[in-house]
């Protein structure tokens, strides 16, 4: 008799500003083919380094302002896991990752955190799951990665496949 392994269906959603999170997203993906949707602020932020960081991302973090994502045409009760790739901003994650969770209420899958940071600080990690627990107690979040290879992130993904 043989036994048909069913294979998790998995999703990378993902946010990225200056393209590094997209191109490490890029690269892992390569190798895994997930279906992928990029998580995309309504009102794109500025393309200026200093106006986005300084004024905008460090307004939304200090008055917890969720900004509008650009609508996303995916069923996500489709998805077993979801891959949350994002940028450290402000010691925790993009303001419109807040609200891709909201967006997701209800979600019965695994979401696995991946961030990156120019720094190394792991306390980073440690406020993005708080932060994220706080939106949604009732999605299970499992830590990913924090500033880790692409080979390390697949290893890290292929290790927690079932």
């Amino acid at each position: 008799m043989q036994v048909e392994v069913m294979k998790m269906k998995t999703l990378i959603a993902y946010f990225s500003w200056s393209n590094n999170t997209k191109k490490l997203v890029d690269k892992i993906n390569e190798k895994k083919k997930y279906d992928v949707v990029r998580i995309e602020r309504a009102i794109p932020y500025s393309d200026d380094y200093d106006i986005c960081a300084y004024k905008e991302a460090k307004e939304e973090v200090n008055k917890k302002i969720h900004p509008a994502i650009k609508p996303m045409d995916i069923d996500f009760g489709n998805y077993d896991q979801i891959l949350l790739f994002f940028p450290i901003w402000w010691y925790t994650f993009p303001m419109p990752i807040a609200t891709f969770i909201e967006s997701i209420k209800g979600y019965k899958g695994k979401v696995y955190i991946y961030a990156n940071s120019y720094t190394n600080d792991p306390q980073y990690m440690i406020n993005s799951m708080k932060d994220l627990r706080k939106i949604d107690q009732n999605i299970e979040f499992k830590e990913g990665l924090f500033n880790k290879s692409e080979e390390e992130h697949i290893q890290f993904i292929e290790s927690e496949e079932i």
